[in-house]
């Protein structure tokens, strides 16, 4: 196997734009692109490879062709590719949300449930996202607030800037604010509870649908994360992301697991067994478990997530 890029999956949002085409170059028709899926083993936007030999597979099919090539042999047999890595582009506020823990969405959707972190590529001046709730906000509290639609008395609004880095463990309410692009790394799931949409409609005239009832079975009440975004690194049980400069060459090694890398910005290439893949800004290349040993070329500023 080689490192593997694909064709990026274009979801249209209401809170999308074009900054994609401005920031990384990327081409598409819509002017109201939200996310792009550059690594998804998910039905509602499977990645096709679209460079070398495998060409027009899918990531599910190099799953059942080339699973322990692929992930590595620390997976279990017949687990699902486990994550899902995405760029974000709000140009208005999204929808202020929960997702669930693994139990409940396993119970109640049928997959896995949703812990995420962002990196912030992009944000205004004076730009913000919802993140937690205000202190001392009960359930009670938060009933009584979504019933007089005052969701947004109950929540914390806090800035970011670009290279903050942001965790979202599951039952944590948040929302990306106007201005913030984001890579999000998350578990492969497409579970998101709406708990207020801005009263915004669709296409068709109709409110987007909210779930309520679901949210209050998930949101942790209990303890707020930290509002420090200055770290290099996030580690949890189902992923690590960080942040990796390269100048001139760093050499890596898979360690038998496979390993994401997403070009932030700089040129370069990565050199595995006297072969090179090009890397530019906005790439995403996906590391076979099975290349071992590698070399990051260039001036690169990079996240390595597995």
């Amino acid at each position: 196997m080689y490192p593997l890029k694909f064709a990026p999956v274009y979801q249209e949002r209401l809170w999308g734009s074009t900054n994609l085409k401005k920031i990384f170059g990327r081409e598409f028709t819509s002017d109201h692109i939200g996310e792009s899926w550059d690594v998804s083993c998910h039905s509602n936007g499977m990645s096709i490879v679209e460079n070398g030999y495998l060409a027009g597979k899918s990531l599910n099919q190099l799953m059942i062709e080339y699973r322990d090539n692929l992930m590595g042999k620390t997976f279990a047999e017949g687990e699902s590719f486990p994550l899902l890595v995405k760029i974000l582009d709000a140009n208005d506020n999204l929808s202020i949300q929960v997702h669930p823990d693994d139990e409940y969405a396993q119970k109640v959707e049928g997959e896995a449930g949703k812990t995420e972190a962002w990196y912030v590529v992009y944000a205004k001046e004076d730009a913000h996202i919802i993140y937690g709730l205000e202190s001392h906000i009960t359930k009670e509290v938060f009933i009584e607030a979504v019933e007089r639609n005052q969701v947004c008395s109950v929540i914390k609004k806090v800035p970011v800037k670009a290279g903050d880095m942001i965790y979202v463990p599951s039952g944590t309410v948040h929302a990306l604010l106007e201005g913030v692009m984001v890579y999000e790394i998350q578990q492969n799931s497409d579970t998101t509870y709406r708990i207020y949409d801005y009263d915004r409609v669709t296409k068709e005239g109709k409110l987007r649908e909210l779930h309520i009832d679901k949210a209050l079975d998930v949101i942790n009440f209990a303890e707020q994360p930290s509002c420090v975004f200055t770290d290099n690194r996030i580690a949890c049980q189902y992923f690590s992301v960080e942040k990796l400069f390269v100048t001139d060459e760093l050499q890596e090694e898979t360690n038998g697991q496979f390993i994401i890398y997403c070009v932030i910005e700089g040129s370069g290439e990565v050199a595995y067994q006297s072969h090179q893949e090009s890397l530019k800004p906005g790439d995403t290349v996906l590391m076979p478990a099975c290349l071992e040993n590698f070399t990051l070329r260039g001036n690169l500023r990079l996240l390595k997530i597995k």
